[in-house]
């Protein structure tokens, strides 16, 4: 795969497992991507929640998205930075309706934004299981 063909597999499969560090033990959670491409790959998450703590103590994170139809599993390593970006904020508040009733009641400053900083990806597949890893540089 290359870069544009990683990207378009996480847009396709945007459910995706979001690693963390929690002083030394590994967390694991079920994120949606909000969005993957030229300008980086974005998510959100609340600004109370243990992940949005987690992120800020330690931004070294990993994701793994899978494709069902495909049996292939693409994962992205990196660094996330905080996007204090209000219309970005907007734009998922209108693109994902379920948060509205949410930023509703207690303001946007209650999104955390999140950007991936100098990803890389690896993939999986049966047929590539034993294959030395090739790095694609998103």
């Amino acid at each position: 795969m290359n870069k544009e063909e990683v990207l378009e597999f996480i847009t396709k499969n945007p459910i995706f497992t979001l690693a963390t560090i929690d002083g030394n033990q590994p967390r694991a959670r079920m994120i949606m991507l909000y969005r993957a491409d030229e300008n980086g790959i974005i998510f959100s998450t609340g600004r109370e929640k243990d992940v949005n703590h987690q992120l800020q103590a330690n931004p070294a994170v990993e994701m793994c998205f899978h494709g069902t139809e495909q049996n292939r599993q693409v994962r992205i390593e990196g660094a996330v930075e905080l996007l204090d970006d209000l219309d970005l904020k907007k734009q998922m508040v209108e693109d994902f309706p379920f948060l509205k009733p949410w930023v509703e009641a207690q303001g946007y400053d209650v999104l955390i934004a999140y950007r991936i900083k100098n990803p890389r990806a690896i993939t999986w597949t049966m047929e590539t299981n034993f294959e030395p890893k090739k790095y694609i540089d998103l």
